[in-house]
């Protein structure tokens, strides 16, 4: 959550904008599911990431008062289920208290939808760090992934999958210590057409049960791929192989597109890390760790 330039999102609150007693500063991130601002607690005098519920395919702004409203009757059912399931899993996850899980400190509901609002970091995430570095060694690995591991069991033991775990959304703060953001549960929860879906999850990092409508399929072994390809991308510097891609090339032609860690990491890390990637890679949920 390291400040960035200024961006602008057509639907999004402008700086200035006071919510309770939140003053909106500037965008940190956004997505199909919602947008993420840097404000200010005017009360306490501290700057706080607050995380707006505005699904674009389902949703617009009222610009005259700031209010959201779904964009058509048809999608009012399934703006409001998502409301509620975002609005759940924040209270869920606001009981996490765990170092390396964001803090969520407050929910609330306004101009017709919700905000959660969270610990305001300061650092940078994964994914800048190895867009300068390209590979990680194996200790640097080690103590980025193994808290943000011992976070997960906690949350998986609560019922709750991350389902987005990627380098953009771990951080490191300033003191190196790693914080896993930005839960994407309630997204998964939204019916939207595959073409919406396959535009919210993260190309590489998610897998092949992520990319249906449903969510039947996921548990504890989505998070674990997802880490896997965490893992992937610090050791061979790019991202493993698409999910779908996979996909097509073993229906189509009986042959997985992955290229494993072993090929890559070979004579520059562990044997032992090199193979738990490649077993949390497995295409198919039932040959993963369950």
């Amino acid at each position: 959550m390291s400040k960035k330039k200024s961006k602008h999102h057509l639907n999004s609150l402008k700086p200035g904008y006071r919510i309770h007693w939140y003053e909106i500063i500037e965008i940190l991130g956004e997505g199909g599911f919602g947008i993420t601002y840097l404000a200010r607690d005017v009360n306490l005098n501290h700057e706080v990431a607050i995380k707006e519920y505005m699904p674009s395919d389902l949703a617009t702004r009222n610009d005259d008062d700031g209010s959201v409203h779904p964009i058509s009757s048809e999608k009012e059912e399934t703006y409001h289920w998502g409301l509620e399931r975002f609005l759940e899993e924040a209270k869920t996850i606001a009981q996490f208290q765990h170092p390396n899980i964001v803090r969520v400190r407050s929910v609330f509901e306004a101009n017709n939808t919700a905000y959660m609002v969270m610990d305001y970091e300061m650092g940078e995430s994964l994914h800048e760090i190895l867009m300068r570095r390209k590979t990680l060694v194996e200790e640097d690995i080690k103590n980025i992934i193994s808290p943000i591991i011992d976070g997960i069991r906690l949350v998986h033991a609560a019922g709750i999958i991350h389902r987005d775990i990627k380098p953009a959304n771990i951080f490191l703060r300033i003191d190196g210590d790693p914080v896993l953001l930005d839960f994407g549960s309630a997204r998964e929860s939204l019916g939207l057409s595959e073409q919406s879906m396959t535009s919210i999850v993260s190309r590489g990092y998610a897998p092949i049960e992520q990319h249906n409508t449903g969510d039947e399929l996921q548990g504890s072994w989505t998070d674990i791929y997802s880490l896997g390809a965490t893992l992937y991308r610090c050791v061979a510097g790019v991202p493993p192989s698409d999910a779908i891609d996979r996909s097509a090339s073993i229906s189509l032609a009986s042959r997985d597109t992955y290229v494993s860690a072993l090929e890559f990491g070979e004579g520059q890390y562990s044997e032992g890390l090199l193979q738990a990637i490649d077993y949390a890679m497995q295409f198919k949920l039932q040959d993963r760790p369950q």
